[in-house]
């Protein structure tokens, strides 16, 4: 019998963004798990997630495709308060496991990061998004969709087209070969399929933070590829 618990505004802190779902999509199987109950789901209030439309569109997305979420209101509220969804990754490990029935096709998709409002490290400098199209716009990578992901939109050469849909940013995921993120929800979307693009990159700092990096990279799902950030204004002679 399904058992539904709802989440309320602070249980995970502020509101849910998009990688915060994927961590709470962590946390129900974990529940599972402890609770020997595969029947478990998450109610997540209106009011406890972000505002911002990408992240509402990417709840309703997981509520279709997952078994994670309920539409419908639980008798009774997680009773937890302010648990950090990313320290308690060193509680539940990575479990987390997204369904993907989509068909890989010769596909690139970058999913550029630029404007992180908090966390700000985060952001590429500009001339690392430049190297990562580049790279993929060499001969090796011709037979190859490529796409730049963004909510917003870039400037391209004639070899990567831009799209700025998130539903369609999704589905671009899931039947890409070739992804390339930042420490961003996209990314823990990614690296929690299970059916996930052959080749994942994440692009961050050695700064970056170690409980944010993508589920499964600590074992072995994907490979780290780390730039030099000036955090000291640092001079060289």
């Amino acid at each position: 019998m399904t058992t539904i618990i709802n989440i309320e505004p602070g249980t995970f802190g502020g509101p849910l963004r998009m990688g915060d779902l994927v961590g709470v999509c962590n946390v129900v199987e974990h529940l599972r798990k402890v609770n020997n109950n595969p029947e478990i789901r998450f109610h997540v209030r209106a009011e406890a997630t972000s505002t911002d439309r990408n992240v509402q569109d990417f709840h309703s997305f997981l509520i279709g495709m997952t078994d994670y979420f309920s539409s419908f209101e639980g008798q009774e509220s997680l009773p937890w308060r302010k648990v950090n969804l990313w320290d308690f990754r060193d509680i539940s490990g990575d479990l987390v496991k997204i369904p993907n029935h989509k068909e890989m096709v010769k596909k690139i998709v970058v999913f550029p990061l630029t404007d992180a409002p908090y966390n700000t490290y985060r952001n590429w400098p500009s001339h690392v998004f430049s190297q990562i199209l580049e790279k993929y716009s060499s001969p090796e990578y011709d037979d190859y969709e490529k796409i730049i992901c963004s909510k917003n939109g870039f400037a391209a050469n004639d070899k990567w087209k831009v799209s700025t849909d998130i539903i369609s940013n999704l589905i671009h995921i899931m039947d890409a070969e070739i992804f390339i993120g930042g420490d961003t929800g996209t990314s823990h979307f990614a690296w929690s399929l299970d059916r996930a693009p052959k080749d994942l990159i994440y692009y961050n700092s050695s700064r970056g933070l170690v409980h944010t990096l993508p589920f499964y990279l600590m074992q072995g799902k994907g490979r780290m590829s780390t730039y030099w950030l000036d955090c000291e204004g640092t001079t060289w002679q």
